[in-house]
């Protein structure tokens, strides 16, 4: 998954909004040591025997989530393009990992990303690997979602704001303000 000897990693999901032509993607900063901390705490908060995801919960459900996530030791950052439409969705995508490369911390060198479709991995690899420069300044690799907590962390942050963001509103009165150093979304 992640080395431990890099003791902040970047972990990154997605959510998209196809009514709002929004992609957007999270970036959560956090010591891999408390990835099973996070396992357990957020576990505890999903009544059946699943990861937890955005997409799947009730209001409750949720509401329980972002709170138990505003008291983890981590940081995030959300980036939302747009795209015109359907088929420039990965060039949104690209554009919005562009952004969050340039604004990367130097202390993260090591970049986990929630794992999607094959080809779709290889543009991410063929975009992160130009934007990691020679020598490269940061590590990246693709996990599969159900076994890394810090993904579905990424996972809650990311659907929560790009849905504020998608309505217009503000992003930091979703229960995460603290935790967001950074949310950036291009003109509709």
């Amino acid at each position: 998954m992640h080395p431990l000897e890099f003791p902040l990693t970047g972990f990154i999901d997605e959510s998209i909004h196809t009514d709002a032509r929004l992609y957007a993607v999270g970036l959560v900063l956090a010591d891999p040591a408390v990835t099973e901390d996070v396992r357990k705490r957020l576990c505890a908060l999903i009544p059946t025997a699943r990861t937890p995801h955005w997409s799947q919960e009730d209001k409750q459900t949720r509401t329980a989530l972002i709170r138990e996530i505003g008291s983890l030791p981590i940081s995030a950052r959300v980036y939302g393009c747009r795209f015109e439409r359907p088929k420039r969705k990965e060039a949104a995508r690209a554009r919005a990992l562009t952004w969050l490369v340039q604004q990367l911390p130097s202390e993260a060198r090591w970049i986990v990303l929630a794992q999607r479709e094959t080809n779709q991995d290889r543009h991410d690899r063929k975009v992160l690997g130009g934007l990691a420069g020679r020598p490269a300044r940061f590590e990246y690799s693709h996990a599969p979602f159900a076994k890394e907590p810090l993904l579905w962390v990424a996972d809650v942050i990311v659907s929560s704001t790009a849905k504020a963001l998608a309505l217009d509103k503000d992003p930091t009165t979703q229960g995460l303000g603290e935790m967001l150093s950074y949310v950036g979304c291009e003109p509709a």
